[in-house]
């Protein structure tokens, strides 16, 4: 039984001790977020409130980093990730859009050309 309790309260010291490094999520996070910028997040209303959501994630998973609190961090870096990757998306979908309403006025113009 003591066996036991020394094992369990050794395994409980371990997992105390153990650092968290928010290193790859931080990496991830940042990727995300200039990935979100190249597609033009920042030129749309929906997707540049995302983009701005993203960037305080970052921010303040960056202070709790500084701080000394990288679990925390984790957390804020998650949600960075993916309010940019939705910032992305909402960005790639209404530039999709604007060069679908920019080719029908084309066929439109080719059309009243050719008298159909």
């Amino acid at each position: 039984m003591r066996r036991i309790v020394a094992v369990i309260a050794l395994g409980a010291a371990v997992v105390g001790c153990s650092t968290v490094d928010p290193s790859p999520k931080l990496k991830a996070a940042t990727s995300a977020i200039d990935a979100a910028k190249a597609a033009g997040a920042a030129n749309f209303a929906g997707s540049s409130d995302l983009l701005a959501q993203a960037e305080k994630y970052l921010a303040t998973a960056q202070g709790l980093i500084k701080n000394g609190n990288p679990s925390a961090a984790l957390q804020q870096l998650s949600l960075a990730s993916a309010a940019a990757d939705d910032a992305k998306m909402k960005a790639t979908d209404l530039t999709n859009q604007a060069k679908i309403k920019e080719l029908d006025t084309q066929i439109a113009d080719l059309k009243a050309k050719l008298g159909k």
